[in-house]
């Protein structure tokens, strides 16, 4: 969900940049090539990107190059390497949909479709959302500690990508992780618990649409911590299919938190994943707002 602003402008004239991830999802990238062949529109140019590196040069350098707005072909780590390059900037980012899960253009509203994904972003409008920092690492969408960051992992090894590799892959986590102590301070309180997974959710899914944050406002200058609590094993899938069915917050093994800065410390070094890339262990963790500091095409 996102909040309805003063700051929504567009359509952009262009010129726009398509930034594409060639390696991204399974097949999704061929279907992106065809439909940007047959637009008629003159006010794009299209750059496969030839390694992460290439990506944030690419964004770094669009407004020297002339570009209005910089558009990311690929999934969540796609969007999150192109738009941290684009956090505090006056270009927008827009999303084209090729990964495997999309969490971020799915809580955007943008489309799955890669016909009308294009023509959203050439015709979409702009607006502020915010982002967050975690420990001064950019993040636009979420971050997680524990079994979430567990399957983050698990994926990233994983020599078969798409949905249902990634289902498996949850299952078996699930059926074999062990929860992990924390302490967290938010404001003035402090907590210690077990949990199998801590969250800082600014936007509301990790992807295919399952909602780890359904409440998300991303641009209310706040973030939810959503606390996934010990529980007996039975009651994990349970719990799980809330995802699902946007109830995870109903729960009552589930905690959630709002505020602009949350402390944490990682009594068992459990994994952390920043917007669905694993990036290993941190004993101590700070996740911070920043208010309406990045722009984004939105349908």
């Amino acid at each position: 969900m996102t909040l309805e602003t003063n700051n929504n402008s567009g359509p952009l004239q262009g010129p726009f940049l398509f930034i594409v991830n060639p390696n991204s999802g399974t097949g999704a990238v061929d279907a992106f090539r065809k439909s940007i062949r047959s637009n008629s529109s003159q006010k794009f140019t299209v750059i496969e990107s030839k390694s992460p590196e290439h990506s944030l040069e690419l964004a770094r350098n669009a407004k020297s190059r002339g570009y209005e707005a910089v558009i990311a072909v690929g999934g969540d780590g796609s969007v999150h390497e192109i738009g941290a390059q684009l956090i505090d900037s006056s270009i927008p980012l827009g999303i084209i949909p090729t990964g495997s899960g999309n969490g971020i253009s799915r809580h955007l509203g943008i489309s799955n479709s890669i016909p009308k994904a294009i023509d959203q972003m050439l015709k979409g409008k702009v607006r502020f959302m915010d982002t967050f920092q975690v420990n001064g690492q950019p993040a636009i969408g979420f971050s997680g500690i524990g079994i979430d960051a567990q399957v983050a992992k698990m994926f990233s090894e994983a020599s078969e990508r798409g949905f249902s590799n990634y289902v498996k892959l949850s299952i078996d986590a699930f059926t074999n992780y062990t929860p992990t102590s924390f302490a967290l301070k938010i404001d003035d309180d402090e907590h210690e618990i077990a949990a199998y997974s801590v969250v800082c959710a600014n936007t509301s899914q990790f992807g295919n649409n399952a909602f780890i944050n359904p409440k998300a406002v991303d641009n209310d200058g706040e973030l939810e911590l959503v606390v996934i609590k010990a529980m007996p094993p039975a009651m994990l899938m349970p719990v799980a299919s809330r995802l699902f069915l946007k109830t995870i917050h109903k729960s009552k093994w589930v905690k959630v938190f709002k505020g602009k800065r949350f402390n944490i410390q990682n009594i068992e070094e459990a994994e952390l994943q920043i917007d669905g890339e694993a990036l290993g262990v941190f004993k101590n963790l700070t996740f911070e707002v920043k208010p309406q500091s990045l722009m984004v095409i939105t349908p």
